[in-house]
């Protein structure tokens, strides 16, 4: 019975075992604790009621279930967080380069802005320029075409 149970010691912090009696039955419960589970089902305690008699002969094959089965739920948890953590660090280094890719093109364009500004305010008083003319000179009236 302790071999089986020093598997579940190693994998947890500690684990609490209570035994009580109720009539004839025997309940043993079995709790690993572990302070930051990956996983919330790697605490869920064991819980067996029986005799006597019946806990010497299934006890040890009951308990060595439930560590692999925790062991594998464990090996699961930890290999998604890997996935995520890699994810995560993944997504982050794409957004600071999109960042920075973003950044560059726009220092560029303030610059470009800052040159063409000149020609588009030049531009700006030939039109208006030309409309007054147009205006004085006798050109085209657009309401006076509908």
């Amino acid at each position: 019975m302790f071999t089986e149970l020093a598997a579940l010691v190693r994998a947890s912090e500690k684990v609490v075992v209570t035994l009580t009696m109720q009539g004839d039955l025997m309940s043993v419960v079995v709790v690993p604790v572990i302070k930051n589970a990956a996983d919330a089902a790697l605490t869920t305690p064991l819980v067996l009621s029986a005799t006597p008699a019946e806990l010497d002969e299934g006890f040890a094959q009951a308990l060595a279930s439930v560590t692999a089965a925790r062991q594998s739920l464990a090996e699961q948890a930890e290999a998604t967080k890997s996935i995520l953590e890699a994810a995560k660090s993944s997504q982050s280094s794409k957004a600071t380069k999109a960042l920075v890719k973003a950044a560059a093109p726009a220092e560029s364009s303030d610059a470009n802005d800052e040159e063409s500004k000149p020609q588009e305010s030049a531009e700006g008083e030939a039109s208006t320029t030309a409309e007054g003319s147009a205006a004085t000179s006798g050109g085209t009236d657009l309401a006076s075409l509908l």
